[in-house]
């Protein structure tokens, strides 16, 4: 799969990298379309956002959408083909939210 590779400021490369299997309670999305974040273009201008900085090579591109094409253990394997937009976020599992 390609993706977009942030090595440092103004230095971006487009890699071919293996494709990921999703693992227990994932699955794997063959991504149609991808949006440029304001976070993005700060790590490319500047190198950092904030207190983050990027000290190692960055995929860029977290805000997503595509097709649900396999299913890690525990997945219904109907979720294949479902179409769906990608949160970055890491959740706690905690709370309702």
């Amino acid at each position: 799969m390609r993706v977009a590779v942030l090595r440092g400021p103004k230095d971006l490369v487009v890699e071919e990298r293996p494709a990921p299997r999703p693992g227990r309670g994932e699955v794997l999305v063959r991504v149609h379309a991808v949006g440029v974040c304001g976070s993005d273009t700060h790590y490319y201008d500047h190198g950092r956002l904030g207190r983050f900085v990027v000290e190692q090579p960055l995929v860029l591109g977290h805000e997503a959408s595509g097709v649900v094409v396999e299913v890690g253990e525990g997945v219904p394997a109907t979720r294949v083909g479902e179409r769906v937009s990608i949160e970055p976020g890491v959740p706690d599992l905690t709370c309702a939210q």
